[in-house]
């Protein structure tokens, strides 16, 4: 996702400058026919340029809205995902009566948070269409990530598995009916989480509603300078190239912020906020460690220390 105040043009010229440098070539070709070979007849000085103007406008404003409005949809949810991962991990801490410290067990609560810390970073690699076994590793250890690796929704297995452990404490006793069903509310909001972020990520733009404005695109620059060189003579490709490029890099914009989950700069920085959670669970674990004198802590730690995601060159993923 772009920080920056400004969002620079050598971010947009290298997917914009073949199709410019083609459309510069015909403008001075059209330049040259009327100016200096006098040839009247390339010119189209009735050319609506306007009236054609505004309707593609208008084109690239509902695109860019609809474009828009998957980019802030999935931004929204991924905001939930943080809120309830949070409330989530508070539950997992508080609600569960798992008092047999045992040293040499990681308590069923921390193991629920660091499953909820996995679904996190493999719902951002499904996203992404990435591999999150190295994660499930890392945090659940080897006999996990094999028993997941069959899944290929791994973050739905995950979401089952808590679900078993879960039934596990209903049955050892460690969690009443009344706790299970709140807790439970909250694996149901995960799991719509998901799902919505899966529409976004598996239902593209309508190919006509993506394609048209593209193409409208194209012929106004095309034409545009066989309106202009009646008025404008060998000034028509500074004048062409320059509209032309307003309208290339709108069209451009609003193609790339359609999906925002293909790991560019213009996605939803799901890294950063991942990163966000697992930070805040794995606090949240340490401090509930300390108050009851559990001090494995480290079994559940990562061999490097994890910080947020900061910002680079005005970016962050």
């Amino acid at each position: 996702m772009i920080v920056r105040d400004r969002l620079p043009l050598k971010r947009i010229w290298p997917q914009a400058w073949k199709r410019l440098l083609v459309l510069l070539i015909f403008d001075c070709t059209v330049a040259i026919v009327y100016s200096i070979f006098h040839h009247e007849w390339i010119s189209l000085n009735g050319l609506p340029i306007a009236p054609l103007a505004s309707a593609l406008t208008i084109f690239l404003a509902f695109r860019t809205n609809a474009a828009y409005g998957r980019w802030w949809e999935a931004r929204q949810l991924w905001g939930q995902q943080v809120n309830t991962s949070r409330a989530l991990a508070v539950q997992f801490l508080t609600m569960l009566d798992d008092e047999t410290e045992d040293p040499h067990r990681i308590p069923l609560r921390n193991s629920l948070v660091l499953h909820h810390i996995t679904f996190t970073h493999a719902l951002r690699c499904h996203l992404r269409r990435q591999t999150a076994l190295p994660e499930v590793r890392t945090l659940l250890g080897e006999d996990a990530a094999r028993e997941l690796s069959v899944y290929k929704n791994l973050p739905a297995g995950l979401v089952l598995r808590m679900g078993n452990l879960l039934r596990q404490a209903r049955n050892e006793g460690m969690l009443d009916s009344f706790r299970w069903t709140k807790i439970n509310e909250n694996l149901t909001v995960l799991t719509n989480i998901q799902g919505a972020l899966e529409r976004i990520k598996n239902t593209p733009l309508p190919r006509q509603f993506d394609y048209l404005p593209s193409i409208l695109v194209d012929v106004f620059c095309w034409l545009l300078p066989l309106g202009l060189v009646e008025g404008l003579g060998l000034m028509t490709p500074i004048a062409s190239v320059l509209i032309s490029f307003m309208f290339i890099a709108a069209d451009l914009m609003s193609r790339e912020i359609s999906n925002p989950f293909e790991n560019t700069i213009h996605d939803i920085p799901m890294t950063a906020l991942s990163r966000t959670i697992e930070l805040n669970l794995r606090e949240q674990m340490e401090e509930i460690d300390r108050e009851r004198g559990w001090t494995g802590g480290a079994r559940y730690r990562r061999s490097r220390p994890i910080t947020d995601v900061q910002p680079v060159d005005g970016f962050v993923f």
